[in-house]
């Protein structure tokens, strides 16, 4: 009985075999990505200008000195076509990095603007009634929009991403939150979009939250629908401090005299 051979042979032919692909497959990807590492990034060398020769004597030197030029204006023709198309990739290269460090300036801004406002109010109301907590601003949108101004008439609604506000008709509770504060002022203002005349007067509070501290209001009352009434005044420095000025009239927290 032949005894069986033990030796381990770690250099045998398939292992030879992935070696000599692997070898070629590298070789392969370096004649193709050559020329992108060239110091001309693939573009030819300027052709050398000849010297300037014998004037020519005979008709066929004529024609010989003629074709001579033409063939080396058809070389500079083709080193500035592959100059031109070299430039225009550096340039959509250039555009496609500037987008780049543009949205990456956004995501940033995006991301230290996380300081909210927030203003909430609770009030006791009356059938009808319909009132709304407002923050106004000057901000911009990336695309050049800017946010209504305080209209009593009607309720209304942000146009920025990440600010959420909650009201409605009847509804003793609403909010509005601005989930981003750049530098400027945020007015805050009660809205008393419909009430009647002739029910008792509308009254509760207002807080008026920022990061790390929070101011409320005394007692506010309201009589007449169609009116805003100012309450505080957010300002944002350049630093994105934020400072709190309560703006309510004194007559808005005085209770009106029953009828």
């Amino acid at each position: 009985m032949k005894p069986r051979n033990r030796e381990i042979n770690i250099f045998n032919m398939s292992l030879l075999d992935v070696l000599c692909g692997a070898l070629g497959a590298f070789c392969f990807l370096m004649l193709v990505l050559f020329p992108f590492y060239s110091q001309d990034k693939g573009v030819a060398k300027a052709p050398d200008v000849p010297a300037a020769g014998i004037d020519p004597k005979t008709f066929d030197e004529a024609k010989a000195r003629i074709k001579e030029l033409e063939d080396l204006v058809k070389k500079f023709q083709d080193y500035a076509a592959q100059a031109d198309a070299a430039q225009k990739r550096a340039e959509a290269e250039n555009r496609r990095m500037q987008g780049d460090l543009d949205t990456a300036k956004d995501r940033n801004n995006q991301l230290e603007m996380r300081k909210p406002l927030l203003t909430t109010g609770r009030f006791i109301l009356h059938e009808g009634d319909f009132v709304q907590v407002w923050v106004e601003d000057d901000r911009v949108t990336t695309k050049g929009a800017r946010g209504e101004k305080i209209d009593v008439t009607k309720p209304q609604d942000s146009i920025f991403n990440g600010d959420f506000h909650v009201y409605g008709q009847g509804s003793a509770l609403t909010y509005f939150l601005v989930r981003d504060t750049p530098k400027g002022e945020f007015r805050v203002f009660w809205k008393i979009i419909k009430h009647n005349p002739s029910d008792p007067p509308i009254h509760g509070y207002i807080t008026v939250e920022v990061e790390g501290h929070f101011q409320v209001t005394d007692t506010v009352y309201a009589t007449q629908e169609h009116t805003a009434i100012p309450i505080a005044v957010v300002s944002v420095d350049q630093d994105r401090n934020q400072t709190i000025r309560m703006v309510v009239p004194k007559e808005a927290t005085v209770e009106p005299a029953k009828k």
